[in-house]
């Protein structure tokens, strides 16, 4: 069991994630494919693994599954509707992820610090791919790498369920934020501050890392909205307008 959880873990797998093959695992671990399906069957008891026709998939805990339901899949909609949504998401995040780093910054083993690394670097070397949508979900590894290390269940928990969400928060985020000249660099320089100081160990640098990213990012969309708000009353305003009689004409 300990070896599966550590696949998982070093792959940064998450709730949906597949695993390996069996044939994989079995190369991989080093086990018999018959202590391999004992381990899977506990996990899956368990409820951390999900077996069905075509494969072993990560089970959302119970917390993450709750957090789904009730908060992420009925705010999906809302979200795509209206952006200012995606306000109130970010002032989530602040609070999630603010803890999230400074329990990380107490609590990160090795192999967390590692992965936190590895998403770092897949992050910054996801920009350019011309895939706003692979940008995003390099982003969110990120973060959710950070909330995994600090090794509180339930802020893990929730934040996985909230992938979707996160994600699709982060994709609108990163489009409108790197139409500002400079944003990738701002961005990249605040990812490294908070990597850095979690990887250190200081926690309250860690949280003031963190807080300032999610002000950044809430300022700066803040202000491309309100100035795309502006040309669009300007716009409406210089629109030529139809004359009183042509509109009764029609009428």
């Amino acid at each position: 069991m300990a070896a599966i959880e550590a696949i998982i873990a070093e792959r940064g797998l998450t709730p949906g994630a597949r695993l390996p093959s069996e044939r994989a695992m079995v190369a991989m671990i080093g086990t018999s494919r018959g202590s391999l399906r004992e381990a899977i069957g506990r996990l899956s008891a368990a409820g951390l693994l999900s077996v069905g026709p075509r494969g072993t998939t990560i089970a959302a805990p119970l917390a993450a599954r709750w957090a789904e339901g009730t908060i992420a899949a009925p705010l999906g909609a809302r979200i795509a509707a209206d952006p200012g949504y995606g306000r109130d998401v970010l002032e989530v995040r602040q609070g999630l992820e603010r803890q999230a780093a400074f329990h990380a910054a107490r609590r990160a083993l090795p192999a967390d610090r590692d992965h936190i690394r590895r998403c770092f670097d897949a992050m910054i070397d996801s920009h350019g791919s011309g895939d706003a949508g692979d940008e995003a979900q390099a982003d969110a590894a990120f973060h959710l790498a950070i909330a995994r290390a600090s090794h509180n269940a339930v802020l893990h928990s929730v934040m996985s369920s909230m992938f979707g969400l996160l994600r699709s928060s982060i994709s609108d985020s990163l489009e409108k934020l790197y139409t500002v000249p400079r944003t990738f660099e701002q961005l990249s320089d605040q990812h490294r501050r908070l990597m850095e100081t979690i990887l250190a160990g200081d926690a309250e640098a860690a949280r003031d890392a963190s807080d300032a990213h999610i002000q950044f990012v809430e300022t700066t969309i803040r202000g491309i909205d309100e100035e795309r708000a502006r040309q669009v009353r300007a716009a409406a305003l210089h629109a030529p307008s139809i004359p009183q009689d042509r509109q009764k004409s029609r009428s």
